[in-house]
């Protein structure tokens, strides 16, 4: 099937044609490990999961490199002011951001590289560019050269007339407003130093700037030339720019095909800021819902539009996501009583599904179009609950159950559904207000069901038997 995905190079959605047939490289802008990453940024990592999971189920190849940025401005001010290395302060948030992944059932990618393993490579890619003319010695400090490299600003389309020659940045983070030749690679202060941040280079002592960081994790990783390249809107400029600018400077190729960026996550309509109260980290929106109902929210807005995260929006996503479980809960439980024989809407459902599947992977492969394939799920749903209500056979069942499991699994939801075990003493309380029943003793029930209730399941009695499921 043919896959279309928007390319922020050339502003166009573009059919996919990758670099080797069947294979697809990406690499993705990770964390930068100086704090807990809020729930914007795991927006970005799970729009990179979304796109690995869709390709995947297309019948590709991934080899997905996610760089940890372990060394920068950020994470050596705030090893300082927590009296921690720098090794130990990055281990803790780097511990943090990959139980984050894991509370959204984000897949590993294939490879995490640290920016401080790879400072050999970024001296090297710099003495390259140095040899080439396209960068310069100020200070102890090295800067690419922008005006030097003539394609610079095609990322991100950055006004050129603003360009002042010869002026540079040693920040990492700056306004498209105003370019500046970015720093490479960063003359140690006499602080850094003291507290062992730094490498001896033919410059002296230094340590990496940002932008290099991630063009050398790449090339090294994957090659020269990469497949897809994926992060938030926020680093087309000056991140990614810099990073083309630098990584094709050295080798003369093109350094990425496919440049796909992620849109802002706001909060009631506002950009995220500490000092509005509506700063949140992952663990704190998963303690309100869920890691499933967080992720499901996030998949459902299209990655190219900006998520208004709100109370409401929040409460919207939940009740549609436990719309779609109850469904495979019903599915689940409907399969242990079914029987070989036929029902007036096998033919008819059997007719559906292929239909269903068909119209989900389209959607996914249009510019990974969640909403439309999250849309077809809730017919699948739709369908498979019309046909439980006087259906039951097991093939029929059996390849309802397959669909869903493949929708969801593409959609990384209901990763754990049919592993959850009821435990001992629920099962207990539910034979002993079984029995109560048949005694009818209804005070007795009603306080064992309480009891179940207050454990967090629900017991539901249906014409086929007594079933348990968590709340």
């Amino acid at each position: 099937m043919e896959f279309k995905i928007y390319n922020t190079l050339t502003r166009k959605k573009e059919v996919f044609e990758p670099i080797k047939k069947g294979h697809i490289s990406i690499y993705a802008c990770g964390p930068t490990v100086y704090n807990f990453p809020h729930i914007g940024n795991y927006r970005s990592f799970l729009m990179t999961d979304n796109l690995v999971r869709i390709l995947e189920y297309l019948g590709y190849k991934v080899k997905l490199v996610m760089n940890l940025t372990d060394i920068d401005d950020k994470t050596i001010r705030d090893s300082e002011k927590n009296n921690m290395t720098l090794k130990e302060f990055t281990l803790k948030y780097t511990e943090e951001f990959f139980k984050g992944l894991d509370m959204l059932n984000i897949k590993r990618a294939s490879l995490y590289p640290k920016a401080t393993e790879y400072v050999k490579s970024m001296i090297k890619l710099t003495e390259t560019l140095v040899t080439k003319g396209l960068a310069y010695e100020k200070e102890g400090s090295v800067y690419f050269k922008i005006s030097s490299f003539k394609n610079y600003g095609k990322l991100s389309k950055v006004d050129l007339d603003n360009i002042k020659i010869g002026a540079s940045v040693d920040v990492d983070e700056y306004e498209k407003e105003n370019p500046q030749d970015f720093v490479l690679l960063k003359k140690s202060t006499e602080k850094e130093i003291k507290r062992g941040i730094y490498y001896k280079s033919p410059w002296g002592n230094i340590r990496p700037g940002w932008h290099i960081e991630c063009s050398v994790m790449a090339m090294d990783n994957l090659d020269e030339t990469i497949d897809i390249h994926t992060g938030g809107v926020d680093l087309i400029f000056p991140h990614h720019e810099n990073e083309i600018a630098q990584s094709e400077g050295a080798t003369g190729k093109p350094f990425v095909n496919y440049w796909v960026h992620g849109e802002h996550l706001l909060v009631n309509s506002e950009k995220m800021s500490k000092s509005k109260g509506n700063f949140f980290t992952l663990p704190e929106i998963i303690e309100k819902y869920s890691g499933e109902i967080v992720r499901y929210m996030f998949i459902s807005t299209h990655y190219r539009k900006k998520l208004d995260y709100s109370d409401d929006f929040a409460k919207n996503a939940k009740n549609n996501y436990l719309k779609l479980k109850e469904t495979f809960e019903n599915l689940n439980f409907a399969i242990k009583n079914s029987d070989k024989k036929t029902y007036n809407d096998d033919e008819e459902i059997l007719e559906i599904i292929p239909k269903l599947k068909e119209n989900f992977k389209t959607a996914l492969a249009d510019d990974l179009n969640n909403p439309e394939a999250i849309k077809i799920f809730h017919e699948l749903s739709r369908s498979a609950n019309k046909y439980m209500i006087s259906g039951k056979n097991k093939k029929v069942l059996e390849i309802l159950l397959d669909t869903y499991q493949e929708f969801s699994e593409v959609l990384g939801i209901f990763a754990n559904l049919n592993n959850e075990k009821i435990p001992k003493e629920i099962k207990k309380l539910a034979e002993n207000r079984e029995k109560a029943r048949k005694d009818k003793d209804w005070n007795l029930a009603d306080k064992l069901r309480k009891q179940v209730d207050e454990n967090g399941y629900i017991i539901e009695d249906s014409n086929t038997g007594v079933r348990i499921k968590r709340k």
